[in-house]
């Protein structure tokens, strides 16, 4: 084999290592954006009225049969909630029934 034989081929093995590596990168990236959106689709929001408390949207919200006080609990989590105040106008994420 010659020397300029060999170096094409080196030069086309690495630009081939580079395109399946950004590929496969962007198959990453695509499905990450498809797992995202299926997930964002799927949130239920509820916006705080005046009057509200999370324990009454925690027992309007919760599985049947789910302590209210544990939903409470994921409502904090899945919103960072440091305290159990909320505001009339804030948005409150449920937390996924699964």
């Amino acid at each position: 084999m010659s020397t300029f034989l060999k170096s094409r081929l080196s030069k086309i093995a690495v630009l081939l290592i580079i395109l399946s590596i950004t590929c496969t990168g962007m198959v990453q990236a695509f499905a990450a954006s498809i797992d995202n959106s299926a997930t964002e689709e799927r949130a239920e929001y509820v916006v705080v009225m005046p009057g509200d408390t999370l324990w009454e949207i925690a027992v309007a919200h919760k599985p049947q049969g789910q302590d209210t006080r544990v939903y409470i609990q994921k409502l904090m989590r899945t919103n960072r909630l440091g305290t159990s105040s909320i505001q009339a106008g804030d948005t409150l994420m449920l937390p996924n029934k699964h």
